[in-house]
């Protein structure tokens, strides 16, 4: 969970995968060379909702749910974090909530597959029109507490009035910081 890429990583990336560097740094320009354009059988194509935003502060309102662009990680790595590649996406952490864990405009991989409530894990959640990132934790009593690590945010409760609007996104699996 808290390692980032760097630079070797960044490059052996470049090289296992015929990866654009710029492309995979900035977003920009082709995610291949020209002339290299050959997904390996094991990379996958994950959408990236770059106007859509999980919130680690106070919720974010989400907007139109078009993904403009596709991030590529392999199925192995994925599987590795515990996930399901076929049923993941990539969107953007905004805030400070989440701060030191998951920094501000991290890319988060969301499993769409696992959509329960896992006690402690990390979870985008949907609560009205608020896209939330925080950790979650059933109680007892049914209710659910959405957890910050950042110590300047308290808990909060999402109450039986509110319970039916909560709606698991998916986990997130992966997060990587922006140099």
């Amino acid at each position: 969970g808290d390692t980032f890429p760097d630079q070797a990583f960044l490059l052996r990336y470049k090289q296992d995968f015929s990866v654009n560097i710029d492309w995979l740094i900035t977003g920009e320009g082709e995610m291949f060379p020209a002339g290299k354009a050959q997904l390996g059988s094991d990379l996958i194509a994950l959408p990236f909702y770059a106007d859509v935003a999980a919130s680690a502060g106070p919720g974010l309102v989400v907007g139109p749910e078009a993904h403009e662009s596709v991030v590529a990680f392999t199925r192995t790595f994925l599987r590795d974090q515990g996930a399901t590649p076929e049923r993941c996406s990539v969107i953007r952490a905004r805030g400070d909530s989440m701060a030191p864990t998951i920094p501000d405009a991290s890319l988060l991989i969301v499993d769409h597959a696992q959509a329960e409530v896992a006690n402690g894990t990390i979870m985008v959640i949907n609560v009205g029109e608020d896209l939330l990132v925080k950790r979650v934790r059933r109680r007892l009593d049914g209710l659910v507490d959405l957890i910050s690590d950042n110590p300047a945010y308290p808990p909060e409760t999402i109450g039986r009035e509110t319970i039916q609007q909560l709606r698991i996104v998916g986990r997130v699996v992966y997060f990587c910081r922006i140099p």
